[in-house]
């Protein structure tokens, strides 16, 4: 769950006012375009709160939204899965697709409780090899609510990486830094070595100390860790 309940029961009840007000204007007839502020208002319900997930390819991007949602929405591979920026949204058909603007962004429903009031950018790598998709990503930061900077254990906060967070300390955007494959850490020392060299790392570039959690995306998937408990109450602080 990323948003509390007290958020969740608001959106859920405001979500369904605004459908019954839909079905009135549908059934009167009124015209296409007062329809379609009313189902545009039901869309922003759910960008709510824009939860942007960043970092290179490697990084174990879909394991970790996957992981974070407690389901596979998204294809995950030893190669670079994504290919395009994929919103994630709340919504009654799994995987359906709704149309953008962008040939580039696709937008997928989910009927998952924890999508209620959010929308979850997952982006294509922070070294993405093809250009067009690095300007895409770096467009969704400024509409950011939080930024997740995904980094791995194995080699943390790289110089790409730190190119790319000087983009959401332009925009001033609110970064949490997690540390994915932190099970590869055999010792408290080791993770507490890693989680100081990102810190200091991001500090530099954000010019403040961000939130850094270690997680292992495998670990939840697997039975749960610790640093998603963690992680998903920093998120649901900052979706006030």
């Amino acid at each position: 769950m990323l948003v509390s309940d007290r958020v969740q029961g608001l959106l859920s009840r405001e979500r369904g006012l605004l459908g019954d007000v839909q079905a009135f204007l549908e059934a009167q007839g009124a015209p296409p375009e007062v329809i379609g502020h009313a189902r545009q208002a039901l869309r922003n319900l759910d960008e709510a709160f824009l939860l942007v997930v960043v970092g290179e390819f490697n990084a174990g991007k879909s394991s970790f939204v996957n992981a974070l949602l407690g389901a596979v929405v998204l294809p995950e591979g030893v190669t670079p899965t994504t290919d395009r920026i994929y919103v994630l949204v709340h919504g009654e058909q799994p995987g359906q697709m709704e149309p953008t603007a962008d040939p580039f962004v696709s937008r997928l429903t989910y009927p998952l409780p924890s999508l209620e009031g959010v929308a979850l950018v997952d982006t294509p790598g922070t070294n993405a090899i093809i250009r067009q998709h690095q300007a895409l990503t770096e467009g969704f930061l400024p509409r950011a609510d939080l930024v997740l900077f995904l980094t791995s254990a194995d080699r943390p906060f790289t110089e790409s990486e730190r190119q790319f967070l000087e983009l959401a300390a332009r925009w001033g955007r609110g970064v949490i830094m997690v540390v994915n494959k932190a099970d590869l850490l055999e010792t408290p020392e080791q993770r507490e070595q890693v989680r100081a060299f990102v810190e200091t790392g991001a500090r530099g570039v954000l010019g403040l100390t961000p939130p850094v959690v270690l997680i292992s995306a495998r670990a939840e998937q697997r039975g749960g860790d610790a640093g998603f408990a963690s992680l998903r109450s920093q998120i649901g602080r900052a979706h006030v």
